[in-house]
C-alpha cells in the first residue's frame, strides 16, 4: 500500500466529506443554475425564433411572449395589473391586439380541467401503491403506518432540492415507521426501476404503433436530446465507469447506472407475478397520467370556437412525447427536473410537427399540474405520518454524496450496485 493510500484509508468519514464539499456544492449550484438557463433558452431563443425572422427580433419576443398569456387565459387580469394594455387603452409595458384578446377571452374548459387534476391525482396515488406492493415485498409489514404517505415525502423533497435527495427522505421515513435499513433501500430502489419499466412499456407501444419508418425518426432524436441533457448535466460525484468523451450510448448508459438496473430486473424474475403485475401497474399509472395532460390542454382549449392546443396531433403522439419527458425524472440533475423536462417535452413535440409556441404552453400546464397536485400530497405526510426534517434529509444526503465522492463507497447506494461492487471485489 503506498503512501498516499495509507494516508486516504486513515480519513474520517468526516474528512472525506469535507474534501468533497467543493467539487459537489460546484454540481448543486450548476444543478439549479442549469434549471434557469434551460428556461430562458426556451423563452429568449425559442419562442420569438417561431415567429420573427431573428431569434433576438423583439417584436417578434413580445408577441410570442402574449400569444403564451393568450394560451393561459390571464390577459384580462394582467391588463388590471397594468402590465400590459389592449389595444392602446389603459397603461402596461405591452400592447395586446384584439385577436389575442379574444383567444384569451374564450370559454375555459372546467371539466377537462377536473379531469386532468383527478387522472394526475390517481397517477400519483398508484405509484404510492405501488410502493405499498414493494414494501410486502421485501417484508415490511403491512400495518407499519405511512407506507404510501412516505412516498409523497419524498417525492416532494425533490421539488426543491436537485439530484433527487427525496429516495433517502423516502427511505428514513420509512424507517422512522418501523422499517428495517435495508428493506427501506430496497423498496426506494425498486421503485425507481419499476418507473423505468412503465416508461419503457408505454414507449415500445408507442413506437410499434408507429411502425419501423415512423418510428425512426423520434428514437433518435430521443437519443440524441438525451445525450446533449447528460451533457450539459453535471453529476453529483465522478462516474462509475471510464466514459470517452464522444461515446453517447455510454453516458445515458452511466447516466441510468444500466448495469444495476438491468441486474434488478433480473433478481425480480425470480418472481415473475410480481414483476408482470407491477410492471403493468406502472404502465397503466403513465397512461393514466398522461390522459390528464391530454385533459389540461383540452381545458385551455376552446372547442366550441375551434381554438384547440395541437389540434392535429394524435394521442398516441402525444403520449409518446410525455413518457419521453417523464425519463427526464428518472435522473433529477435540477429540483422538480425544472428546465429538463420542459426543454425535452418542447423539441419532441416539434419532432410531431407542433410549434414552440403550443409546445411550450401545453408543456407549462403539464408541470404546474404535475408540481402543484405533488406539493398538495406533499403536505399530507407532514401531518399524517412521521417524517424526518427536510432540510436534515438534504444536509444528510449531502453528506453521504461528498463521503461517496472521496471514498470508494459505491455512488448509488442501492442493492443492484453493492451486488456489482461486490463481483468486482471477488
Amino acid at each position: 500500500m503506498t503512501e498516499s493510500n495509507s494516508a486516504k484509508d486513515k480519513k474520517t468519514p468526516y474528512k472525506l466529506a469535507s474534501d468533497g464539499r467543493g467539487s459537489l456544492t460546484a454540481s448543486v449550484g450548476w444543478g439549479y443554475t442549469l434549471a434557469f438557463l434551460l428556461m430562458l433558452f426556451i423563452f429568449l431563443i425559442l419562442l420569438p425564433e417561431a415567429e420573427g425572422p431573428s431569434p433576438w427580433d423583439a417584436v417578434a419576443f413580445q408577441k410570442g411572449l402574449l400569444e403564451i398569456f393568450a394560451n393561459f387565459r390571464i390577459l384580462d387580469e394582467l391588463a388590471d395589473l397594468s402590465i400590459v394594455k389592449v389595444a392602446d387603452v389603459g397603461e402596461g409595458l405591452l400592447k395586446v391586439d384584439l385577436d389575442l384578446v379574444s383567444v384569451s377571452n374564450r370559454k375555459f374548459g372546467w371539466a377537462p380541467f377536473s379531469i386532468a387534476i383527478l387522472f394526475v391525482a390517481i397517477a400519483i396515488f398508484l405509484r404510492g401503491i405501488r410502493q405499498r406492493f414493494l414494501s410486502s415485498h421485501f417484508g415490511i409489514p403491512p400495518s407499519m403506518k405511512g407506507q404510501i404517505s412516505t412516498y409523497f415525502f419524498g417525492r416532494g423533497i425533490n421539488l426543491f432540492f436537485p439530484f433527487g435527495p427525496g429516495d433517502l427522505g423516502t427511505a428514513q421515513a420509512m424507517k422512522e415507521n418501523g422499517a428495517s435499513d435495508k428493506a427501506a433501500t430496497s423498496v426506494v430502489y425498486y421503485t425507481r426501476v419499476f418507473e423505468v419499466v412503465g416508461i419503457s412499456t408505454v414507449l415500445l407501444m408507442g413506437f410499434i404503433y408507429l411502425g419501423w419508418e415512423g418510428a425512426v425518426e423520434p428514437f433518435l432524436w430521443t437519443v440524441l436530446i438525451f445525450a446533449a441533457v447528460v451533457t450539459l448535466t453535471r453529476p453529483l460525484g465522478p462516474s462509475s465507469y471510464k466514459i470517452k468523451r464522444y461515446n453517447i450510448l455510454a453516458r445515458i448508459w452511466d447516466a441510468f447506472n444500466g448495469r444495476a438496473l438491468f441486474q434488478a430486473i433480473r433478481e425480480m424474475r425470480r418472481k415473475p407475478r410480481l414483476l408482470i403485475g407491477l410492471s403493468l401497474l406502472s404502465a397503466i399509472t403513465l397512461i393514466i397520467e398522461i390522459a390528464g395532460y391530454w385533459s389540461i390542454k383540452q381545458a385551455f382549449s376552446s372547442p366550441m370556437d375551434d381554438y384547440v392546443l395541437m389540434k392535429d396531433m394524435i394521442f398516441i403522439h402525444f403520449g409518446i412525447v410525455i413518457a419521453v419527458a417523464n425519463i427526464a425524472r428518472i435522473i433529477p440533475y435540477t429540483f422538480a427536473s425544472f428546465g429538463i423536462y420542459e426543454i425535452i417535452s418542447v423539441f419532441m413535440f416539434r419532432i410531431f410537427g407542433e410549434g414552440y409556441l403550443s409546445a411550450t404552453t401545453v408543456t407549462l400546464l403539464d408541470s404546474f399540474l404535475i408540481n402543484g397536485l405533488t406539493l398538495v400530497f406533499f403536505l399530507f405526510p407532514l401531518f399524517l405520518a412521521k417524517c424526518p426534517s427536510i432540510l436534515e434529509t438534504w444536509r444528510n444526503f449531502f453528506s453521504q454524496s461528498a463521503i461517496r465522492y472521496n471514498g470508494e463507497i459505491p455512488q448509488t447506494a442501492n442493492p443492484g450496485d453493492e451486488r456489482i461492487s461486490n463481483e468486482k471485489n471477488e
